[in-house]
C-alpha cells in the first residue's frame, strides 16, 4: 500500500509545488511589472497591480482592513501591501527604511520634511513628480491653479516636486487656539473681551479673586498651560513677535527671541507668574494634569483644540475664542498661522514600477469627491443626509457607544495623521444641529485671520545650509527655551537681557538669520 501510494503522493506534491511556484511567480510578476494604465476614468489599470505602501498607524485598525483602501482597490484595480508601524515609532522606522535602502513603492502620510526631501531626492531615492502631475493629475493641477503658493512651496531647489502635501485652508491654526471659560465671563458680567494686555491683566486678576466658579474658594487658575509652547506663540504675538525662532517682519527675516518684543513678552509673563495669574505649575505639569483642572472648572483662559473637550462639556458656542490683545511696544498683535498645508504626505520611490498608476491613484483624493470619501466615506458609514439639496448631513450615533470620530478611524487613514488631499472650501462638510463648527470658523475669521501671519514660508535649504542650521540650532533652541523659563519664573532677572543677547549672538543667531534670509529671498524670486 505504501509503495502504491508513493507515486501518486509524489505527483500531488509536485503538482502542489508547481502550482505554488506558479502562484508566486504570478504574485511577483503582479507586484513588479509595469502596467498599462488608462489615462482617465476607472479602473486605473485593467490588469491588477500590487504596490507597497509605508505610513503611520494610529492604532484604530489595520490599513488593509479599512473600507477606504478596500473600496479604492475595487475602483482602481490597485492593491496595496502595507507596512504601517505605530505613529509613535514611525519616524524611527522611516529613517531605518531610508538607511537600509529597503524602500516601499509609496510613502503615504509620512510627513517627509523639506530636509528629508532634499536629502533623499539627491540620492535618487525619491522620483520627480512634475511630469506625472502634468500628464496624470488634473485635480492636483487645479489645486496649483487655485493656490499657486502651494506649488511654489513644494518645488525643491532643483525645480522638481518630490512630495505632495495636505492642503486645507479652512482654519489655518498653527497652534491650539486660546479660549475663555464662558461660565467665568458670565459670572463676572464681562460684556466685552480684553483688547490690550492691561485689560487682559485686569480680567485675570478678577478671575483669581472674584470666585467665578462660585464654590466659595479662591481656587481659580486664571491662565494655565502644559509647557510654554502651549501658549507662547499667542502671548509673544501680543508684543509683535510672530515666532520664537526665525520669522519674517516686513520682508526681513529676524530671530524672534532676540527682538525687543520678546523682552516685553517675558516681562509680562513674569508679572503674571509672580502674581499667580499664570499657573505656577506650567513648567512641570502633564497634559493630563492640565486637563483635570479644566474639567474641575478651575481655569479661566487656556489653549486647546476645542473648549468643551477641555472643560468636560459638549462643544458649543458659549466659550469664546480669545481676542488677540495689543501689548507694550506693538502697534497691533500678530498671531502665527499655518500656511494651510502639511508637506511631504505622498512620495513615490525609485523602486516603484508603476509611478503613473500611483499618481492617478493619489490624484483622486485631491478631487472634491475623493476628498469627501477619504474624510467621511459613504452615506451610511458615519453620516446620512439631513437635506441633500442644502448639502446638510447628520451624524449616525454608534450603538456600541464608540465615538463617531473613533469609528471613522477604523474606516479611513484620515484620522490623527495628515494624508495627501485637498479640502475644497466651496463644498464644506456641514452637519445638522452642529453649531460649533460654524462658530469656530466665524471666531477664527473674526479674531485670528485679521492679525494672522505665516511666520516663515516652507522654504527649501541647500544641504550645506541644512548642516549649518542643524549645528546652530542644536544648542541655540535649548538655550532659548531654558532662558524663557528662567526669565518668566524669575530665576534670572530681566536685567540680564543684555547677557542673554550676547550669548545667543555667540551661538550663531546672526548666521542663522542670514541663511534663512537667503532662502526666503530665493523663495520670493521663484515664479
Amino acid at each position: 500500500m505504501k509503495k502504491r501510494l508513493a507515486l501518486p503522493m509524489i505527483s500531488i506534491l509536485l503538482a502542489g509545488m508547481l502550482s505554488a511556484c506558479s502562484n508566486n511567480q504570478e504574485a511577483s510578476s503582479e507586484k513588479g511589472k509595469s502596467a498599462e494604465i488608462n489615462s482617465e476614468g476607472f479602473p486605473i489599470v485593467d490588469e491588477k497591480v500590487t504596490l507597497s505602501m509605508f505610513g503611520p498607524n494610529v492604532g484604530r485598525a489595520k490599513w488593509e482592513d479599512m473600507k477606504y483602501f478596500k473600496m479604492m482597490e475595487k475602483k482602481t484595480n490597485i492593491h496595496f501591501e502595507f507596512d504601517t508601524p505605530p505613529n509613535d515609532s514611525f519616524e524611527t522606522q522611516k529613517n531605518l527604511l531610508f538607511a537600509s535602502n529597503e524602500l516601499p513603492d509609496i510613502f503615504y502620510g509620512a510627513s517627509l520634511t523639506n530636509s528629508e526631501i532634499i536629502k533623499y531626492s539627491e540620492q535618487k531615492l525619491l522620483v520627480p513628480l512634475d511630469d506625472l502631475i502634468e500628464k496624470y493629475a488634473p485635480n492636483i493641477q487645479a489645486m496649483f491653479k487655485e493656490y499657486p503658493d502651494v506649488k511654489k512651496s513644494i518645488t525643491a531647489l532643483d525645480g522638481h516636486i518630490y512630495a505632495l502635501p495636505t492642503v486645507d485652508r479652512t482654519l489655518q491654526w498653527n497652534i491650539h487656539p486660546m479660549w475663555y471659560n464662558g461660565s467665568f465671563l458670565k459670572a463676572l458680567n464681562v460684556k466685552e473681551l480684553p483688547k490690550t494686555s492691561e485689560e487682559l491683566y485686569d480680567l485675570l486678576v478678577r478671575i483669581k479673586t472674584e470666585d467665578p466658579n462660585g464654590n466659595g474658594k479662591q481656587d481659580e487658575i486664571p491662565l494655565t498651560a502644559a509647557e510654554m509652547w502651549d501658549i507662547n506663540q499667542w502671548f509673544m504675538g501680543f508684543f509683535g513677535v510672530v515666532s520664537i525662532g526665525v520669522g519674517t517682519y516686513d520682508g526681513e527675516v529676524k530671530y524672534g527671541a532676540a527682538q525687543p518684543g520678546f523682552k516685553n513678552y517675558l516681562e509680562f509673563m513674569n508679572k503674571l507668574y509672580k502674581e499667580e495669574l499664570l499657573d505656577n505649575e506650567v513648567f512641570s505639569q502633564s497634559w493630563d494634569q492640565k486637563g483635570a483642572k479644566g474639567k474641575a472648572n478651575r481655569v479661566g483662559l487656556f489653549a486647546n483644540w476645542a473648549p468643551g473637550d477641555f472643560l468636560g462639556m459638549p462643544n458649543g458656542t458659549t466659550n469664546p475664542m480669545m481676542q488677540p490683545v495689543t501689548g507694550k511696544g506693538a502697534d497691533k498683535p500678530v498671531i502665527a498661522i499655518s500656511p494651510g498645508q502639511s508637506v511631504g504626505q505622498f512620495a513615490i520611490t525609485n523602486v516603484n514600477k508603476n509611478p503613473e498608476a500611483s499618481m492617478r491613484w493619489v490624484d483622486y483624493s485631491y478631487s472634491k469627491e475623493g476628498n469627501e470619501f477619504l474624510s467621511i466615506l459613504d452615506e451610511g458609514d458615519i453620516w446620512e443626509w439631513a437635506d441633500k439639496d442644502k448639502n446638510l448631513r447628520r451624524q449616525i450615533p454608534r450603538e456600541d457607544g464608540t465615538s463617531i470620530e473613533d469609528y471613522k478611524g477604523t474606516l479611513t487613514p484620515n484620522y490623527g495623521i495628515n494624508v495627501p488631499t485637498w479640502a475644497h472650501l466651496d463644498s464644506p462638510i456641514v452637519y445638522e444641529g452642529n453649531e460649533y463648527d460654524p462658530f469656530v470658523v466665524a471666531e477664527t475669521k473674526n479674531k485670528i485671520k485679521p492679525v494672522g501671519q505665516v511666520a516663515m514660508p516652507q522654504v527649501f535649504l541647500t544641504p550645506e545650509e541644512l548642516k549649518e542650521v542643524a549645528a546652530i540650532n542644536a544648542d541655540l533652541e535649548a538655550y532659548v527655551e531654558q532662558m524663557e523659563a528662567k526669565f518668566i519664573t524669575g530665576q534670572e532677572p530681566i536685567s540680564k537681557w543684555g547677557e542673554y543677547i550676547k550669548t545667543i549672538d555667540k551661538m550663531g543667531v546672526d548666521k542663522l538669520v542670514k541663511i534663512y534670509q537667503k532662502a526666503y529671498d530665493r523663495y520670493k524670486e521663484e515664479k
